[in-house]
């Protein structure tokens, strides 16, 4: 019971990574709320976790692109569980394709999504964790935002972005007792980075690059990427903060 009388809000939480962490949440003990565009989803799995494990879950309706949802859900969230001390925060965008034909539209949409997103969830839940006396943002980057990948221009440099916006709020939080981490999962078994794997030619051609560039010889699953959110979660990490953790199989950064 490692994450015992922690009260978290995932942004984006019923599918892929952010499922299985908010599993792994409410088997460490962590009351939480689910905040998902997949409000049905998120119903869901709220219920079957309160069931199984007896903390307190909830789901909220929340699209990254739209500031008021993600305010009311963090207000939400606050008086449904008394408080708010941990915010992982995964809702995001994949887009791939050549420079060339890349459009400035999908360009902005990516950076709407993946970098002002995550630095609106962070600003409406830090006056939470203030009124807490403090907590964790538990961000999400990716390894193309330190290595790159072609075909992710777009998808990299936001990823970048949330690496670089994570340390500097780090900086900015540490006096109020808020640490800031950024978790950068590598080739993780997702529909998330289908179209990545779309860009590469298909499955197959994905696990030739993958066998052949991850030491470890295989795609992660999203349950190889949560136990870093649990961690960065409890207090077993007080004293991290401002850093970026990979998860990758060993992947050169």
């Amino acid at each position: 019971m490692r994450l015992q009388g922690k009260k978290a809000l995932f942004f984006g939480g019923a599918t892929g990574i952010g499922r299985a962490t908010a599993i792994q949440f409410a088997q460490n003990g962590a009351d939480l709320v689910i905040a998902d565009l997949n409000i049905e989803g998120a119903k869901e799995l709220a219920a079957q976790l309160a069931a199984e494990h007896g903390i307190q879950a909830a789901a909220l309706p929340f699209d990254i692109l739209d500031e008021e949802s993600i305010k009311n859900a963090a207000l939400q969230a606050e008086d449904i569980m008394g408080g708010i001390t941990t915010v992982p925060i995964f809702a995001a965008m994949m887009r791939t394709g050549d420079i060339e034909e890349f459009s400035a539209e999908t360009w902005d949409n990516l950076f709407a999504a993946n970098v002002r997103g995550t630095f609106l969830a962070a600003k409406h839940t830090i006056p939470a964790l203030k009124r807490a006396g403090g907590g964790s943002i538990i961000t999400t980057s990716s390894l193309a935002g330190v290595r790159g990948a072609p075909g992710m221009v777009a998808y990299a440099a936001t990823k970048g972005a949330v690496i670089t916006f994570s340390k500097t709020l780090a900086l900015e939080l540490a006096a109020d007792n808020i640490r800031v981490n950024s978790v950068l999962p590598g080739w993780i078994d997702t529909p998330f980075n289908n179209p990545a794997i779309d860009y590469m030619g298909g499955h197959e051609a994905q696990d030739v690059v993958v066998k052949g560039i991850v030491p470890l010889e295989r795609q992660g699953t999203p349950e190889d990427v949560a136990p870093m959110y649990v961690f960065l979660a409890s207090d077993e990490s007080s004293y991290i903060t401002a850093k970026t953790m990979l998860v990758d199989g060993g992947m050169p950064s």
